[in-house]
């Protein structure tokens, strides 16, 4: 129950921040706000009016909205200074994707602030060894995690090694042999200590060993984090945190195109998709509300994202739909847009509405069966 709780805190506050995005860039653009909602209607209450705008409460405890002057006005109705649709095709362009820009800049800033505290991930292409298999020979070997493998005797050959390639190449040229390994460290970052540890293994032919192991049951480290002078971290972590971001739009909008193919060509939903009961479901059978901060901000910083790219996508009515909409002002004129606009939104609700309950079911029927 706490996860649930925690999951829809964490949502309603980057549905707030989304709207925060609109409300500023409106306030910037001199379109009129009529209400800034912290929850969905029916309204409870009036908190306060500032900036000649209405700050309520309402009754469904999730997300926030904001009521632009005029956005919903009916066709023919005479536009007043002020009014959204009295703005320019541009302002109100950067009104509607403020929101979507927020989210995906809350996505950076925390991987930035992730990368500052844990360090900047940099590949490494030594030996060096990351984990070590229950009960394998590396494991009988009490093989150290964190040094780096740097030669390997046997058959009274010495072989250099430099890459976690050539450990293999040489290990499988003499499987079924003792090997005499040569260590170097404890390792740190980018060095490691000039201490030297021999020690020898067995490396297993592929009948000896598990299905999912190695010769020696080892895994290499790929990748070290590295801390440069504090001053650094903040601009080098953002600049890390921006190419997170990037790379996990493009998994969202490879993944989505995916669940577009399998609806279209296959007529079901893809398996991976998971709703919002999925996604609290995955995350606290993987423990991730007991992993620590950096798990926990990890988790936030790639929903704001996919908030970000899933709000901004071409689909009314969508922000992304929207836009498109804005869009065809410059090409179809405001009474004709506004009849195609609402049986576009009206589509859009429904399919939207068919999706979110079918992943749902989906979702509780995998919880429980």
């Amino acid at each position: 129950m706490l996860a649930v709780i925690s999951f829809v805190l964490v949502l309603s506050f980057l549905v707030i921040i989304h709207e925060l995005g609109h409300f500023l860039v409106a306030k910037w653009a001199k379109i009129g706000i009529d209400e800034f909602g912290l929850g969905y209607p029916p309204r409870l209450a009036r908190l306060f009016r500032k900036w000649e705008v209405d700050f309520t409460l309402n009754l469904v405890p999730f997300g926030g909205f904001v009521r632009l002057q005029g956005e919903d006005a009916e066709s023919g109705v005479k536009v007043k200074p002020g009014d959204y649709r009295a703005a320019s095709v541009p302002k109100r362009l950067l009104v509607i994707v403020a929101g979507a820009l927020v989210n995906f800049l809350f996505g950076v800033i925390l991987f930035a602030i992730i990368f500052t505290k844990i360090g900047i991930p940099t590949e490494i292409d030594s030996p060096r060894i990351g984990f070590v298999a229950a009960d394998s020979p590396a494991a009988e070997a009490q093989l150290p995690l964190n040094w780096e493998i740097r030669q390997i005797a046997v058959d009274g050959q010495t072989y250099q090694v430099k890459t976690p390639e050539d450990v293999i190449r040489v290990v499988d040229q003499h499987l079924g042999q003792q090997l005499d390994l040569t260590l170097l460290g404890p390792c740190q970052e980018l060095s490691c200590k000039e201490n030297i540890r021999q020690v020898r293994v067995y490396a297993r032919s592929p009948e000896e060993r598990p299905a999912d192991q190695g010769a020696l049951g080892v895994a290499f480290e790929s990748v070290t984090y590295v801390h440069y002078p504090f001053w650094q971290m903040p601009f080098r972590g953002a600049w890390v945190g921006l190419k997170q971001a990037l790379a996990l739009t493009e998994l969202i909008l490879n993944a989505l195109k995916e669940m577009v193919i399998g609806l279209v060509v296959q007529k079901q939903l893809s398996a991976d998709l998971a709703g919002p009961v999925g996604i609290v479901h995955q995350a606290q059978a993987s423990g991730l509300f007991s992993r620590g901060t950096v798990a926990v901000l990890s988790f936030i910083a790639m929903l704001s994202i996919n908030l970000a790219i899933m709000n901004i996508l071409p689909i009314p009515p969508l922000d992304g739909g929207r836009a498109v909409l804005t869009l065809g002002e410059l090409i179809m004129s405001r009474k004709h847009l506004a009849k195609l606009e609402y049986y576009l939104n009206y589509g859009g609700w429904v399919l939207m509405m068919f999706l979110i309950l079918a992943i749902t079911a989906r979702d509780i029927w995998r919880i429980f069966d």
